[in-house]
């Protein structure tokens, strides 16, 4: 399970910086290390996208909007093997309005 607090945020444009309505929501990073992975990589649950491979550093900025969770897959040995960690503990704080 991943817990935390998670702030609404406005204006980040290093999720992505083309698309407006990508630079506000709540954003989670995520830093993951597996000795002997040799990579790792996460998707959305319920997301029918290929999973997306964490930078050489183990960084990966999650958009959450509707996901209840992350899929992570490390290879190991040439063997993939996925766990699934829940959002249950994660609050989202509300945007605040002006």
């Amino acid at each position: 399970m991943i817990s935390g607090t998670l702030h609404y945020v406005t204006g980040y444009t290093g999720f992505d910086a083309t698309h407006p309505e990508l630079q506000e929501g709540h954003f989670l990073a995520l830093h993951a290390e597996d000795d002997g992975a040799s990579s790792i990589a996460v998707r959305p649950l319920g997301s029918t996208a290929d999973p997306v491979e964490l930078d050489p550093d183990g960084l990966y900025i999650l958009h959450i909007v509707n996901s209840e969770g992350i899929e992570y897959y490390s290879v190991v040995d040439g063997v993939t093997y996925m766990n699934v960690y829940k959002f249950d503990g994660l609050v989202m704080e509300p945007k605040e309005e002006d």
